[in-house]
């Protein structure tokens, strides 16, 4: 067995109706892990399930938001590889271990990440997500990892330091460019954890804020012209483009989970 061990953080508030599946895809790891659980003072029963469930450290107290919970969770963490797992998310069986065995025969790889699902809320669809071959130049273009599916080394965190703080949708984003051109990432072709699409999310609720949050944060990167016109897009008639998909989408997800 290897002697590394995982920490996986997941920042949670009022998403008790997902987090069982979330802790349980963690609990179904051969490998040594903690998952740490970073409640926002929820008012549904994710505190009730932490208590009767959870076996790992959480807390449940007032924050500044998901990022900030992030980063409590990971000055928590005492793991090797250090990851994050929104409470909605999950990861798909068997994926640890893999991603383990990948930083053991790999010891010169910074970051490991895969492929990975989008579940159309809980209609039981999942289509799959390819994330490819890492590049810089290819992250400048757009965000192609699959959050879930990212792992990275401690060290990692010590050098680059926490997530940003004043962004709270495209902070995942600005690590991977903050982090990307210094690191060496690692790519497996397996799908390691899935993404649960639903209109509660807070980016699926909020999208042309979202996309005007991740405009500013590229500018700061000298990513200007595709950031101001996918954001100017967003705001005029692409955010009803995406709550369409969305219905289209779990009405087919039904259709299908229905099929004999």
């Amino acid at each position: 067995m290897s002697a590394l061990r995982v920490s996986i953080v997941t920042p949670s508030r009022n998403q008790g109706e997902y987090l069982a599946e979330c802790l349980d895809s963690v609990k179904s790891s051969l490998s040594p892990l903690e998952h740490l659980v970073i409640d926002g003072a929820s008012t549904d029963s994710t505190k009730e399930l932490l208590a009767t469930t959870h076996k790992g450290p959480w807390i449940s107290e007032p924050d500044r938001g998901q990022t900030d919970a992030i980063n409590k969770g990971l000055a928590m963490a005492s793991g090797d590889i250090l990851s994050y797992l929104c409470a909605d998310d999950f990861l798909e069986a068997g994926a640890l271990d893999v991603v383990i065995a990948a930083f053991d025969e790999n010891p010169a790889a910074d970051i490991v990440y895969g492929d990975g699902y989008f579940l159309e809320g809980n209609s039981g669809w999942k289509r799959p997500k390819t994330a490819g071959v890492f590049t810089y130049a290819r992250l400048r273009r757009g965000n192609f990892l699959i959050q879930p599916a990212v792992f990275f080394r401690r060290r990692v965190y010590e050098q680059f330091g926490p997530l940003n703080t004043n962004l709270h949708f495209c902070m995942d984003h600005e690590y991977w460019l903050r982090i990307g051109e210094k690191s060496h990432w690692h790519y497996l072709e397996k799908p390691l954890a899935t993404c649960r699409l639903h209109a509660d999310a807070k980016t699926s609720s909020q999208l042309a804020t979202a996309w005007d949050e991740a405009r500013d944060m590229q500018r700061a990167y000298g990513i200007i012209f595709r950031p101001t016109r996918d954001a100017l897009w967003m705001r005029t008639v692409g955010h009803h483009y995406y709550r369409l998909k969305r219905q289209i989408f779990a009405r087919i997800g039904r259709k299908k989970t229905a099929a004999p």
